[in-house]
């Protein structure tokens, strides 16, 4: 988030389009391996006042820097009152994280069509980039026809913003929205959905262990 402090504009572009203000940290390399519990609360909030002091939004969702963990983060986030995390990639769909305090939401993330770990890593073209995307979603799309799956896409302006991705990503963006039934939402409203419509019921049946 400390790209709002250098660059403050961009952070007033953000908040003119109405876009959700998330953590990936406060720098990407300042990592949370081996921070105390203390520092490790004070480094969540320290987040949460950059956030709201650029956005005006209470932080609701959390990708850790450089997806660093510790035991605790994750209680430490409900703690803080942060709805989801997107450091788990278990899933396709929200789940409740076991937490000692509060409630916490798994919203899905996506290594596998991440620009970072596609273009860079992966040194794919921007042809199969484009076609993971539209394979990703066309798979999703059918599973999601009755029940309801989360395609995330992680981007990175330095990488897929280079022009000579840009006409095959809008290709895969264009390919998403002509479909019908397609939520193009954020990851605080699918925690809200999920929060109102089907934690208690998830939560109750993985108490009951009736998950399988």
């Amino acid at each position: 988030v400390a790209v709002c402090d250098h660059f403050p504009d961009i952070a007033a572009a953000c908040r003119e389009r109405g876009w959700e203000f998330f953590s990936h940290g406060i720098y990407n390399t300042r990592y949370t391996y081996n921070m105390s519990e203390d520092q490790e609360r004070v480094f969540i909030e320290d987040v949460k006042a950059s956030i709201t002091k650029w956005s005006g939004q209470d932080l609701a969702g959390w990708l850790a820097p450089a997806l660093t963990l510790t035991e605790r983060t994750m209680d430490l986030l409900a703690e803080a009152g942060v709805m989801y995390t997107l450091d788990l990639f278990h899933d396709d769909q929200p789940l409740p994280v076991n937490v000692r305090s509060g409630r916490l939401i798994s919203v899905p993330y996506s290594l596998e069509i991440n620009d970072f770990t596609t273009l860079f890593q992966g040194n794919c073209t921007p042809r199969d980039y484009t076609d993971a995307i539209k394979a990703q979603f066309d798979r999703l799309y059918m599973e999601g026809e009755h029940s309801g799956q989360v395609m995330c896409l992680p981007l990175h302006p330095f990488l897929v913003g280079q022009p000579h991705r840009m006409k095959q990503f809008e290709e895969a963006l264009d390919y998403i929205t002509s479909h019908d039934k397609v939520w193009l939402t954020t990851g605080r409203d699918i925690a809200n959905h999920y929060l109102t419509h089907h934690y208690d019921a998830f939560a109750a049946a993985i108490a009951a262990g009736k998950t399988r």
